[in-house]
């Protein structure tokens, strides 16, 4: 990788999380403000996420690539999968936390995230709890409980 890859990409990285924490106090007075709904909210959003991306591979030079992943029953079936409960639940889940509570409650119960992560590669049997898992888990719990309390 050269070095103006290596900061494009740094660029893209700190404009994408300026954006996304802009996002959520956005979402916030949106929603306190008592015109905008959770779930158009979350679904225009989506939506036009969507459309921006399948715009941008229109225009690249993978452009014939675009409909690629229909072709194949798995890769489909994985992408709605996916879909579904990758994003939309995420999504709404998220915005559903702000519109209840606030944009930094909402945050911080979504980096509880790995908790669940962790929990499912034990259940499917990929890792084994270890004493660090659980040392990173309570010590997550633990500060999570003491940020809100």
């Amino acid at each position: 990788m050269n070095k103006q890859n290596r900061l494009i990409g740094i660029f893209f990285v700190i404009f994408g999380a300026s954006f996304w924490g802009v996002g959520g106090t956005v979402a916030q007075h949106l929603f306190q403000s008592g015109n905008i709904d959770v779930e158009w909210f979350v679904t225009t959003r989506l939506f036009i996420g969507g459309i921006l991306l399948l715009s941008s591979q229109l225009v690249s030079s993978n452009r014939k690539h675009l409909f690629q992943i229909w072709r194949e029953p798995t890769s489909r079936n994985r992408l709605i999968t996916f879909s579904l409960f990758g994003m939309l639940l995420v999504q709404y889940s998220y915005m559903a936390s702000i519109a209840l509570g606030n944009a930094a409650v909402a945050t911080l119960l979504q980096y509880l995230a790995p908790i669940f992560i962790i929990f499912y590669f034990i259940v499917k049997g990929i890792q084994k709890l270890t004493r660090s898992d659980l040392l990173a888990i309570s010590l997550t719990l633990l500060g999570t409980f003491l940020l809100l309390s």
